[in-house]
């Protein structure tokens, strides 16, 4: 009887050579993800940004009405590099020659009370604007205004639309005209796909009233359905 022919390769040698592939497979694909992933790491784990992170004028607390908001656009430079970092002065790294800016419109409005049923109940609009401002605010002055401001993308948290207020039955509501996402006055969740409410620019107010932001954003607040609160 014919003795049946060997397989050459043993089960132990396929194994090696499958952990083999995989390790080179690995390494031939670690440099383009890098690639392709460094801007989102960059910006997310290491907190680094093209966007200049200078605080930029918008406006005086004076021209934000009650219960409605007020809408100002803001150019963010943007400071665009290409492989590498320039200021290091790496091999092959360069900066953009063309002058960029990240065009934004930021919703500025005064936080409000919601109660039962959505209505608006009394906002926080600082009651020393009543008689305008004159002179310098005081530091009370200005942590009140600071706390009582909602400084707001215009970006929908669902795909990024520009959101627009409108007026419904008697109140205002910030609305997607995309794909129908809703929020009340003060950026909160109200109905539709955004899993969220809308984001929340860094601020502050100077001793003249006087509107400030950063291109960074709250990521933590505005989440879901917001309950009726009293102020």
């Amino acid at each position: 009887m014919a003795e049946l022919q060997r397989d050459p390769i043993t089960r132990k040698d396929f194994l090696g050579f499958g952990v083999l592939s995989a390790i080179v497979g690995a390494i031939l694909t670690i440099p383009p993800a890098a690639y392709v992933l460094g801007p989102l790491i960059r910006t997310n784990v290491l907190g680094e940004s093209d966007v200049s992170q200078e605080w930029f004028k918008l406006g005086s607390i004076e021209e934000v009405p009650d219960k409605e908001p007020k809408l100002f656009d803001v150019k963010f430079p943007l400071d665009q590099t290409y492989a590498g970092d320039v200021q290091k002065q790496q091999p092959g790294s360069q900066r953009s020659a063309e002058e960029f800016v990240v065009d934004s419109a930021v919703y500025v409005t005064w936080k409000t009370q919601v109660l039962e049923g959505g209505r608006y109940g009394e906002s926080q609009r600082p009651a020393f604007l009543d008689g305008g401002i004159r002179g310098s605010l005081t530091e009370e002055q200005v942590n009140e205004a600071e706390e009582a401001l909602n400084v707001l993308s215009n970006s929908c948290a669902h795909l990024g639309c520009p959101v627009r207020w409108i007026i419904r039955e008697g109140e205002g509501e910030f609305l997607c005209p995309c794909h129908g996402g809703v929020y009340n006055i003060n950026g909160f969740y109200i109905a539709g796909p955004p899993p969220r409410g809308l984001y929340s620019y860094t601020h502050k107010v100077d001793e003249n009233g006087d509107i400030y932001v950063k291109h960074e954003f709250d990521t933590g607040g505005n989440q879901g359905f917001q309950e009726p609160f009293v102020i």
